[in-house]
């Protein structure tokens, strides 16, 4: 018998969500490659674990039986894996870090380049992906840290405050939509009253607040284009199709682009996050590269028009 890790988790796949489809998509397989891992496992175990049906698929007694001991050999090897890259990674000072992808190509470059300067010895890997997955690759130990706005305190997961940030609003740099209401520098959100909006999702929880917001100062936007990432927001608001709003962080993207930036009171209180797994061992070189990452966070790339309102 010659069982492999990839077997039992395409079996726990298909057990935990009672199809193959969905499984075959989560792991990135064809269903002709999943099913045929399936009938190689029970070929091998010499027994059926799955009952198949035109619309469901469920355990037979002897998968039940196999899927505890399945499940506790699967966590068991990824721990040992887990573990095993942490204690390799700290003797090799490296480091395997998330952000988003905005944060990748903004920031994340030239401190890379100034860490590996002054740290020469010390390797980071990074790895740009949505907020969500950045969290899930934290809790299964495939990342040491992941740095964004993450809104939620998940069990498991370690989130510390950075830095924080607040909303801006980001729109042509003629000045078209705001027009004398940014001229005096920084703008209400009443500001935005009747003017297009460039959004993203009604999910995202960054859009969630911004909506709330809006709502709490009593704003009706003339209408909504939603876009899937910041960076699709700042370009289009630079043709003047309307107001983007996002973190003031976001000012180190905004340099490429012909935009101006406005900060909008009432200031909405915001974090920016590293987080990483409980009970991971610290790391020194993570902490050194958490304060060169925030230094350079916080450097003025171009002024945030902010004067007091009245």
């Amino acid at each position: 018998m010659n069982l492999s890790l990839k077997q039992l988790k395409v079996f726990l796949g298909v057990a935990n969500t009672s199809s193959f489809t969905k499984t075959a998509q989560s792991m990135h397989l064809s269903q002709a490659a999943l099913s045929a891992i399936i009938r190689e496992l029970e070929t091998q175990l010499r027994c059926r674990l799955l009952e198949r049906t035109t619309r469901t698929v469920s355990l037979t007694e002897a998968g039940r039986v196999f899927y505890p001991t399945a499940m506790k050999i699967v966590e068991t090897l990824e721990k040992s894996v887990t573990e095993l890259n942490e204690l390799g990674r700290q003797k090799q000072s490296s480091l395997l870090l998330g952000c988003t992808p905005m944060i990748a190509a903004s920031l994340m470059p030239p401190v890379l380049a100034r860490f590996s300067q002054i740290y020469p010895n010390s390797q980071i890997e990074l790895v740009d992906r949505p907020p969500g997955e950045l969290v899930h690759m934290v809790e299964e130990g495939h990342l040491d840290a992941a740095f964004g706005v993450f809104f939620s305190q998940i069990s498991g997961i370690d989130r510390v405050p950075i830095f924080p940030t607040r909303f801006v609003a980001v729109s042509a740099d003629n000045g078209a939509l705001l027009g004398a209401a940014a001229a005096r520098g920084g703008i209400r959100w009443t500001a935005l009253e009747g003017l297009p909006l460039i959004a993203l999702p009604k999910d995202n929880p960054l859009q969630r607040l911004i909506e709330a917001t809006l709502s709490k100062e009593e704003v009706n936007v003339s209408r909504r284009i939603v876009v899937g990432h910041l960076q699709t927001a700042i370009a289009m608001a630079q043709e003047g199709l309307g107001i983007a709003i996002m973190p003031s962080f976001c000012k180190h993207i905004c340099r490429h682009y012909r935009v101006r930036i406005d900060a909008i009171r009432p200031e909405v209180a915001l974090s920016f996050y590293r987080i990483t797994r409980v009970g991971r061992d610290a790391l020194a070189v993570l902490d050194q590269f958490t304060e060169m990452f925030t230094e350079a966070a916080q450097e003025p790339v171009a002024a945030i028009a902010d004067d007091e309102l009245d």
